[in-house]
């Protein structure tokens, strides 16, 4: 629709932008710039490249609320039309693919990749390789603040269907792993939480498991958020991080994701550690949400002409981590 005040724009359209931290949404305006972007072979930086007029939604500063110190706005990378890695596809004619790296570092940087491999981190090894496919599924209720009705999701939905701890399967509601009429349950990817959420009675169900399967080790008071804690001076070290049990994703279609100590626990304190993993509630939208800090250090490809996600694991079994892109050679 045209819009009768101009603000960013003249004789503008109208959009509805989110702050997908606060779960806010006001109107705003449809705006073009000029953008640029450091481009790669997959290894090193090549020269700066530019997209004439790409597409960007001018908002209410309030939107900015809960985001970080200095933040201007946020990027959308959701399966749109409009989206970057849509838009940067059009405009550069590659495949309508990403990928993301999260550091596990806070001060060193993760890598985000627009278009298809290779993915090169040090020291050389193409992770693009070790990608596991799995579909990517469509939620047909949109997820977001503000929508119109009969819009699906632009989120990333994947269809896990049970949950394997030490390679027991944990007793689940299998139901709250599908997404019904409504678009309520079913499993999602998104970097805004920074702990994986889960249904309750999904949470109590892993919690339980995994203490099950931790039994030696004295437990602790519960450190907010977290709900099982542990002393971990009585956990020991591996190359995945602490040695606890492993946790594993079981897909639809076959084959799974699996969760080592690196991206299962969190220390809390020197020697309090606990799982990271936090209870969502009773009905929550989502019955699972996997946040930041299970898919740090793992590289996560997400091919939306083709609708599936590849997913890595842990880079550190490939002796390798999300901070070793080189962002200073130039190709």
């Amino acid at each position: 629709m045209s819009g009768s005040k101009p603000g960013c724009n003249n004789n503008t359209c109208a959009q509805f932008p989110d702050n997908t931290v606060t779960f806010s949404g006001t109107i705003g305006e449809v705006g073009q710039d000029v953008v640029s972007i450091q481009s790669t072979d997959g290894s090193t930086l090549g020269r700066v490249v530019s997209v004439p007029k790409l597409i960007f939604t001018c908002g209410s500063t309030l939107l900015l609320e809960g985001l970080a110190s200095g933040v201007k706005g946020m990027a959308g990378l959701g399966r749109t039309r409009i989206s970057l890695p849509s838009q940067f596809s059009a405009a550069f004619s590659f495949h309508r693919k990403f990928a993301i790296c999260l550091s596990s570092s806070t001060n060193e940087k993760g890598v985000v990749f627009f278009g298809d491999g290779p993915y090169v981190l040090l020291p050389g090894i193409d992770v693009s390789k070790f990608l596991i496919y799995t579909p990517l599924i469509i939620n047909p209720v949109s997820t977001s603040s503000s929508s119109f009705e009969g819009e699906p999701s632009a989120e990333y939905f994947i269809g896990v269907k049970s949950i394997e701890i030490n390679g027991k399967a944990v007793p689940l509601n299998s139901s709250l792993l599908s997404i019904n009429k409504q678009g309520f349950g079913g499993t999602k990817i998104s970097t805004v939480v920074p702990y994986t959420v889960m249904e309750t009675s999904i949470y109590n169900a892993v919690t339980n498991a995994f203490m099950k399967e931790l039994a030696r080790v004295p437990r602790v008071a519960p450190v907010a958020p977290f709900g099982a804690c542990f002393k971990s001076t009585n956990i020991g070290s591996t190359r995945l991080g602490p040695a606890v049990p492993q946790i594993e994703l079981i897909f639809q279609r076959g084959g799974g994701w699996t969760i080592f100590g690196a991206n299962s626990v969190v220390q809390v304190k020197r020697d309090v550690m606990c799982l990271g993993f936090v209870d969502g509630g009773v009905n929550p939208r989502t019955s699972i949400v996997i946040g930041g800090r299970q898919l740090e250090d793992n590289i996560l490809q997400f091919d939306l002409a083709a609708s599936k996600l590849g997913f890595s694991s842990t880079l550190l079994f490939r002796r390798t981590n999300c901070a070793n892109f080189n962002f200073t050679s130039l190709a």
